[in-house]
């Protein structure tokens, strides 16, 4: 297929990039060359530099290309959706937009296993301190429901993949890194709550080859889909299962949520440094993408020790909320002398 990649370079679609490459399709890439460019050089791979939301050359690739597919992994609100829609209408083969469960994470109530039908439910009260980003979430539901506003199977199919927590080697947001540093530093582990929430991940390899399946068959045609892995954990749960890997044993103290959303660690110009969730339990139902797609997944010992390989030898940065370790450790201090 000829595939037009609107993105290209983070960490979904440079891992996207060379599947579908290795699959055989030919792929230009619509960004402003400002990331580093890690892919490797192809005959099947072409960029195309600009803004996203240049108007003018969306519209000058849409009338030059026939493109079967158009991915965009970069649509953060309606006006970047819109844009798409403009230019790509009656153009297009297939359109795959990179949504994320947090889409449903906002709303006041959902019923577990979420289900992709729970979009649009009223929402929580504003909190943006909400793991799920408040913003970023509220601009990704208007992406949506002006795309689904203007779907058609003839002139414009959209299908829509709603990832959770990604995980795996080059990870940005750094999440499961934030745990294994401070395990291997031997100190207790702070954690806000109870750590009894539920959550889920999905390894990146997961997320990408979801993302190529989309396309290969038209039952996704008109349908959203929940990425995640099949493993779901409570925080305790993961911290165990990370230090059997890492062989490595250490205290966990408890302390209220409220409490500690009041200290300044809690906090950092990276956002909530405590990482996964801690304030509800987010589990997905994967019924539909693997019925519909083949979707498997990678168990999670499988993918977090190539995960912590990368970490411990070609990373070279520390974990969000690191540099105040220090602080951390003085406030389990404090908890021990009062339990």
């Amino acid at each position: 297929m000829n595939i037009l990649i609107i993105g290209g370079t983070g960490f979904i679609s440079s891992k996207l990039v060379e599947k579908l490459l290795s699959k055989g399709h030919k792929l230009t890439l619509l960004n402003r060359g400002k990331t580093k460019n890690e892919l490797p050089n192809h005959p099947n791979l072409s960029f195309a530099f600009g803004d996203r939301n240049d108007t003018k050359i969306l519209s000058e690739l849409g009338a030059k290309q026939k493109f079967d597919v158009v991915y965009d992994m970069i649509a953060y609100d309606e006006k970047d959706s819109r844009i798409t829609i403009d230019a790509f209408k009656n153009k297009i083969g297939r359109f795959i937009h990179s949504s994320t469960i947090s889409v449903y994470m906002l709303a006041k109530e959902v019923k577990l296993p979420v289900t992709e039908d729970q979009i649009n439910l009223p929402l929580m009260k504003e909190f943006k301190r909400s793991p799920f980003g408040w913003d970023y979430g509220i601009n990704k539901i208007k992406c949506e429901n002006v795309l689904w506003k203007n779907h058609d199977e003839k002139s414009f199919p959209v299908s829509m993949l709603r990832p959770t927590y990604v995980s795996g080697p080059k990870d940005p947001a750094r999440r499961d890194w934030f745990w294994i540093e401070r395990i291997l530093d031997e100190h207790p582990l702070l954690v806000p709550g109870d750590g009894n929430f539920r959550f889920q991940q999905v390894y990146i390899e997961d997320t990408a080859d979801a993302f190529c399946k989309v396309i290969e068959t038209d039952k996704s045609i008109g349908e959203a889909y929940n990425i995640a892995g099949d493993e779901a954990f409570t925080l305790n749960d993961y911290l165990s299962r990370l230090m059997k890997l890492l062989n490595k044993s250490t205290e966990i103290y408890y302390l209220d949520q409220r409490e500690f959303d009041n200290l300044e660690i809690s906090y950092s110009p990276e956002g909530d440094v405590f990482t996964f969730n801690t304030r509800r339990d987010t589990v997905f139902s994967l019924q539909k993408i693997m019925e519909h797609i083949g979707y498997i997944t990678t168990p999670f010992d499988d993918y977090m020790k190539t995960t912590i390989d990368w970490f411990l030898n070609e990373h070279k940065r520390h974990s969000a909320g690191y540099a105040r370790r220090d602080e951390e450790i003085k406030i389990i201090n404090s908890l021990k002398i009062n339990a």
